[in-house]
């Protein structure tokens, strides 16, 4: 199962257009422009870099603030990955191979006494529960957050792609079947926590003083 997740290209123009050509056209991505320099909430899921558009020290900054994207550099040649960067492809490099360096799976997440991973809820058991594509792409993205509260609309933009305006409860629908499923007592979240405008999901330490 694959989920939409966001992307972010700086490259020469001729390179950028190709990529986005061939990123777009594998229907999973939502590309939008990256900036480290923004807050939490506008960083990518996943950035590919040319060496002519590699700021580490802006790269740094946005690290030691929690920036979790996955960032690979396209370089003229083999080399080990700088501080920040999590991989590196050679130029020439396969579309296939920037894909799979992209695509490389992140650590499972633990929600309450379950496992999130790959678009999938499992129990300790390898029981797994039932989501729709949109339910696991909201626990996809509350997961990315690593416990931080994600606004209600970055989850409309990032999961459904609508603008800041736009009016719909389908988020808050999505979040009551969510709980539905896997909390004790919905009406009493402990894991998918309702934060101001936004949802968040509880660590395990939290969950324990509960």
């Amino acid at each position: 199962m694959f989920l939409t997740r966001t992307l972010s290209i700086l490259a020469e123009p001729p390179l950028r257009a190709t990529l986005v050509e061939q990123f777009a056209a594998l229907r999973r991505y939502a590309l939008r422009e990256c900036r480290f320099d923004a807050t939490e909430e506008d960083w990518p899921d996943a950035a590919i870099l040319d060496e002519a558009h590699c700021r580490l020290a802006a790269l740094a900054e946005a690290r030691a603030r929690g920036c979790k994207t996955r960032v690979v550099l396209i370089a003229d040649s083999p080399k080990t990955p700088p501080h920040g960067i999590d991989a590196v492809v050679a130029r020439p490099f396969r579309f296939a191979e920037l894909v799979a360096l992209i695509d490389r799976a992140p650590a499972a997440a633990a929600i309450g006494p379950y496992w999130f991973e790959a678009g999938e809820l499992r129990t300790a058991s390898g029981a797994r529960l039932r989501l729709t594509e949109k339910e696991a792409a909201i626990l996809a993205r509350l997961a990315r957050a690593h416990g931080a509260t994600v606004s209600r609309a970055a989850l409309l933009r990032d999961v459904w792609g609508y603008g800041p305006n736009m009016s719909t409860r389908t988020l808050e629908t999505h979040i009551h079947r969510l709980r539905r499923k896997f909390e004790p007592s919905p009406s009493r979240p402990r894991w998918l926590k309702t934060e101001g405008d936004g949802y968040r999901l509880a660590a395990r330490e939290e969950d324990a003083a509960s």
